[in-house]
């Protein structure tokens, strides 16, 4: 698993702290954040939206956050990166006050697009009824 890799890199305290500011983030807005865990990446879900967060994996000499709604978020900061019709990553290699406003920002943003999809999918099933 990419977690298992992720935790024995160079880079595992610097994965370690992206991880709790993203759970402790996603929590401070009232949701309970679910991880999972693939082969691939370790992700961030909230129970009560249907819909995930991002996900982080090391790479090399940092820790990439994969945004699932990258191109739906405003980056002011220009810190997005990709060319993808839907996922933007962010590229991390210290955490320090500038990065965590910038994913405090993305999670906040992304709450917004969740519930927006959620209330969506609610009057899409209302107007079938």
């Amino acid at each position: 698993m990419q977690f298992d890799k992720d935790m024995n890199s160079a880079q595992a305290e610097l994965f370690l702290d992206v991880r709790a500011f993203i759970i402790k983030h996603i929590e401070k807005a009232r949701l309970t954040a679910v991880e999972r865990y693939t082969a691939n990446i370790t992700s961030y879900y909230s129970q009560e939206h249907d819909g995930g967060f991002c996900y982080i994996k090391t790479k090399g000499d940092y820790v990439h956050i994969g945004w699932f709604h990258g191109v739906n978020l405003k980056d002011r900061n220009k810190l997005l990166l990709g060319n993808g019709k839907i996922l933007k990553g962010q590229k991390i290699t210290q955490l320090d006050k500038f990065q965590k406003n910038s994913i405090k920002s993305f999670i906040e943003q992304t709450q917004v697009l969740l519930i927006e999809k959620s209330e969506k999918k609610k009057i899409k099933k209302s107007l079938k009824k």
